[in-house]
């Protein structure tokens, strides 16, 4: 079959998925779409979403930069954050969720020496793993300082030991990984350097690996940037989940949740988790005595994108500045 061709098949089929998810949870009451008025009835929700979206790109800007330190790339704050917009934008319009990362990363790369950009294009992988393990870490370290009261509530203790198990995998896991790399990076690399899916896989945790293993301090940087993004969007969710299910929903509670939620978006069935997320948190919501979790999750996910939209702005204004990222050789 034409790659192409199976490439929209599979996109198709994605789609099929998220529309069947979000279809079912709507009939069944469990989805309320009216309640995106929440932003309207609620100004103070509406200014802290595009307070949480403007700090987001701020924290995120600087988590690049700090990460492309490693490859000897350096990129203006000013700069950075357009680019930030700019691929926060493309992860909107284009389907997958590292399409405006690569789109950023290609403009970098475009002005840097050849030798530099193939670890340009590596910092893609390398921002998202530093983002998944910061969410962990940020429930693990709120498990920690309310440990006894959620161990207390019986509807936690299975969802606390899940986030524990992946804190302690975040951190061990890695920690053994890098020490493992410096005494026999070269062999590793060489065993993954095949064309399978599974070895390009294995092949981008080894250089991603490699290369964070030179620069501690970056990584140590762009993981305190990324912990402190998820703390403030923990605290906006909760915000939310007060409001809908009128409930004084603690932020221990979501701290617990949310990193078992958004790591189900990371499940390749669905365009950027959509459906699968939406569930998900209707799941997690019964699991700790709430209601209406796919609906606080659709007000926070849509208030979190549509202000990626403005994007555009500044992706007009690369274009105007020179030429494609993808014309360059």
């Amino acid at each position: 079959m034409n790659p192409r061709v199976k490439s929209s098949a599979i996109f198709a089929a994605k789609v099929v998925v998220a529309a069947t998810l979000i279809t079912w949870l709507i009939r069944s009451g469990s989805l309320k779409m009216g309640a995106l008025s929440i932003f309207l009835e609620r100004p103070v929700l509406l200014v802290a979403d595009i307070a949480l979206f403007l700090f987001g790109v701020l924290m995120g800007a600087m988590r690049w930069r700090a990460l492309l330190v490693l490859t000897g790339a350096k990129v203006p704050l000013g700069r950075a954050i357009q680019l930030q917009l700019t691929a926060l934008f493309f992860n909107v319009v284009i389907p997958g969720n590292v399409g405006g990362d690569v789109v950023k990363a290609l403009y970098v790369a475009r002005d840097e020496d050849p030798s530099k950009r193939t670890a340009i294009l590596l910092i893609v992988f390398v921002e998202r793993l530093v983002g998944l393990a910061a969410l962990v870490l940020v429930a693990c370290i709120v498990g920690i300082l309310r440990g006894p009261l959620l161990w207390q509530t019986p509807e936690l203790r299975q969802l606390v030991m899940a986030v524990a198990f992946l804190g302690a995998c975040t951190v061990i896991g890695p920690a053994l990984f890098v020490l493992f790399m410096r005494r026999a990076g070269d062999r590793l690399e060489a065993w993954t350097s095949g064309t399978t899916a599974i070895a390009r896989l294995a092949g981008r945790l080894v250089a991603a690996a490699r290369l964070l293993s030179a620069g501690p301090k970056q990584l140590v940087i762009a993981l305190s940037l990324s912990m402190l993004t998820h703390a403030g969007t923990m605290a906006f969710f909760a915000a939310i989940a007060r409001v809908i299910t009128q409930v004084d929903v603690p932020f221990s509670s979501v701290a617990t949740i949310f990193p078992l939620g958004i790591l189900t978006m990371v499940i390749p069935i669905a365009p950027a988790g959509l459906g699968v997320g939406h569930v998900a948190f209707e799941r997690l919501f019964s699991m700790i005595g709430l209601h209406d979790g796919a609906t606080v999750f659709n007000i926070f996910l849509i208030g979190q994108l549509t202000p990626c939209l403005l994007g555009v702005f500044p992706y007009l204004g690369l274009r105007r500045s020179g030429k494609l990222p993808t014309e360059a050789g």
